[in-house]
Order: structure tokens, then sequence, then C-alpha cells
């Protein structure tokens, strides 16, 4: 059977969010913080040597060589700059656009002030469907009801070494979720392994993977479908194996 409670936020989600919501709203001063701010090798580069390079002319030359070889060193490393940022301008705009609507989604989950915490014992073993990107899992959430999670082959999911590691068989599962954002930031397995399936299927054609994603309501991440258990797993396996 599946539970689920709101639940105080844990510290280290809660630092998470306060982090991400304090991102910069004006892209000049993000880009301008990623290309001087020592992040990128080249700007650390004249960074780190213009002391030592400025040092050996005025060493070298008195002020008049550390006033030209000085000038030039700024003339250099501004076109390098330059074309560097010009470079990475729609990489760095994406990135922009990415953490911005992290932010949004921050400052969201942050004002609920809650977490959600959910908790299912599964009376047997889920059901998985791989495909290139990572993992679909189904399971049996009582009631008639199926519960339904899209895993991606990231380590940054804490979800992706547990199907790995087949202790995503564990009967019990605990997991927090945030309110807003939907984001499944923490997952646990526990209690004894159950007998699997076999060797899940792999859906590798668009099509088929499109197919599934309606035939199934075109669920989000940690969505309750209301179809029995078994009623979709029959489907969709039909639907993979074809």
């Amino acid at each position: 059977m599946l539970n689920t409670a709101r639940v105080a936020l844990p510290a280290p989600v809660e630092g998470r969010l306060k982090r991400a919501s304090e991102f910069v709203d004006n892209i000049s001063d993000f880009v301008r913080d990623d290309l001087i701010g020592f992040r990128r090798p080249l700007a650390a580069t004249f960074a780190f040597t213009a002391p030592i390079f400025l040092a050996f002319m005025f060493y070298v030359g008195g002020v008049e060589a550390l006033a030209k070889w000085g000038a030039l060193y700024a003339f250099v490393a501004g076109v390098g700059l330059f074309l560097v940022g010009r470079q990475l301008w729609p990489s760095l705009v994406d990135e922009f656009e990415r953490r911005t609507e992290e932010k949004r989604k921050a400052i969201a989950d942050l004002r609920c002030g809650f977490g959600e915490a959910s908790f299912v014992s599964l009376a047997r073993a889920p059901f998985f469907i791989e495909h290139p990107h990572g993992v679909l899992v189904l399971a049996d959430a009582g009631d008639f009801r199926t519960l339904f999670f899209s895993i991606d082959k990231d380590e940054d999911d804490p979800r992706w070494p547990l199907y790995v590691n087949g202790e995503l068989q564990r009967r019990v599962w605990r997991w927090l979720r945030l309110p807003v954002s939907r984001e499944i930031v923490k997952f646990s397995t526990e209690g004894s392994k159950l007998a699997g399936l076999g060797a899940p299927p792999t859906i590798d054609s668009i099509d088929v993977w499109e197919t599934v994603n309606v035939a199934l309501g075109e669920p989000l991440d940690g969505a309750v479908i209301h179809r029995p258990f078994d009623e979709i797993v029959d489907m969709i396996d039909r639907m993979a194996r074809f």
C-alpha cells in the first residue's frame, strides 16, 4: 500500500534550495561572473599569470616596460575573453535559462515549506522497462493503482544506482519529493528482495516509446496511475516486445 504525508524539509535539501533561489536574475551578470570569475581555464590562466608577467616586466624594463606590456597583455586577455564568450554564448544562455527555472521552482518549494514523504510496501516485484536514457518502473500501489517512475541514467538521481545494483527489488520503498517542482530528492529501499519478473524488455524505438507513454496517459515521474498493475504490465510488455 502507498502512503504519503507532509514532512519538514531536511536541512541539506533546504540549504540546496536556498542556494538555487539566490541565483542572479540578469544574464549579463551571470556571463560576466562565468567568464572572469576564474571558472574558465582561459580566464584563470590570465588571472594567475598576469601578476607574474607584470612583475617580471617591471623588473626588466621599469615603469615604461610595465605600462607597454601591461596594456598589450590586457588587450590580448580582452580579445581572448571576447572570442571565448562568443563561442560559449549559446551554452551559457541555455545554462542561464535552466538555472533560472530551477530558481523559480526552488522559491516555490521553499514557500511551501514542506516535502511529501511517501512509503510503499510491495507485495510483488516491480516491473522494469529499459530504454537508452534510463528505465521506466511500474509498481503495484494497491487499490487497483500503479506507481510510475521514470528514472534517468544519471548518478545525480538517487534511484539510478539503486536500480543498477538491484536494490529496487526490495520490498519497502521510501522517498521524499518536493511539492512544486515534484523533484524526488531522497529515495531508499529496505527489506527482503522480491522475486523478479524476468529480464526487463527494452524500448529502442522512439515510436514505441511514444506509444507506451500515450497508453499510460503521459504520466509524470512519481505519478499514480489509476489502473491495475497487472493490466498495465501486460499492455506495456506486449508493446515493448512487439
